[in-house]
């Protein structure tokens, strides 16, 4: 009998094909792409022939209707998933999705209570966590923080100056069919269409770092300041921990020089990520 997981594909785009769909099809013990699901038929084929997948669909609702599958993967515009994760849940399958969960805190909350009623794991990729120089750097972290060796925990900074995210991935298959028309999750009450496109922006380009601040600190935080152009933000974890976010400082021409700063009182562990199929870590 054979162990491998079946996994079913819900959109299989530009970030679906480079980020899962191409990662996924070479775990050959590991689990099989069995399903996509994906409204352009001509690429939804194109894809599927690319990768042997057997079966599919035009929409979720088709595959979670007709496909046997143990788990999902839905690489969506993340303003999409109110739309489309809330049926995944109720059908009890485990589901992996991008970051963000959600634009707002009141659909993020929707999402989370239907998970938890439904008892369905719904995991967000938040891959840096599982960045080898991250996991490494976290254990130094919590490894200082018990000892005392060389004092509190003060200060943690990331700087993430946009480069070359791509790296010469191989490119995605594509066509010519119109994207599909969505409905967008509502942004909050109250915002014009200029602070909707910065909070898109925000959320969709830097949640990773405010995802690793919660990492790191093990604990919550609030912001205390954030300056008008958009360059840094800062803020103070429950034990009085600062932390600074430099959002954009400067641009690249090249690798996506990511930086995360971890101080105590009596030294620094610094942490360099570079592209993302690169990550390193120094203690000092």
């Amino acid at each position: 009998m054979s162990t491998k997981l079946r996994i079913g594909f819900v959109g299989v785009g530009g970030m679906g094909q480079m980020a899962h769909l191409s990662n996924y099809a070479v775990l050959k013990e590991e689990c099989e792409v069995v399903a996509l699901a994906e409204p352009r038929q001509q690429m939804a084929r194109l894809v599927a022939d690319r990768y042997g997948v057997s079966e599919v669909y035009g929409s979720h609702l088709e595959l979670l209707e007709h496909a046997s599958v143990d788990a999902i993967v839905a690489p969506q515009p993340f303003r999409n998933h109110a739309n489309v994760i809330p049926d995944i849940l109720r059908a009890g399958i485990p589901v992996l999705t991008e970051k963000p969960l959600s634009l707002t805190v009141r659909e993020g909350g929707k999402m989370v209570r239907i998970g938890e009623e439904s008892g369905t794991l719904h995991m967000i990729g938040y891959h840096k966590r599982s960045d080898p120089a991250v996991e490494y750097a976290k254990r130094v972290i919590e490894k200082w923080k018990a000892s005392g060796s060389y004092g509190e925990l003060q200060y943690i900074r990331i700087t993430m100056p946009p480069g070359d995210w791509v790296g010469g991935a191989d490119q995605p298959i594509g066509s010519d069919e119109p994207y599909p028309t969505l409905l967008l999750e509502q942004v909050p009450d109250g915002y014009t269409d200029k602070m909707t496109q910065m909070l898109d922006s925000f959320v969709n380009y830097y949640i990773h770092q405010v995802n690793m601040f919660r990492h790191l600190l093990g604990e919550n935080y609030k912001l205390t300041f954030g300056d008008r152009r958009g360059i840094m933000l800062s803020g103070e974890s429950d034990s009085g921990v600062t932390i600074t976010l430099e959002m954009a400082p400067y641009h690249t021409s090249h690798e996506w020089e990511e930086q995360i700063l971890v101080g105590f009182d009596k030294a620094m562990s610094a942490l360099i990520c570079l592209p993302r199929w690169h990550a390193n870590a120094r203690e000092e």
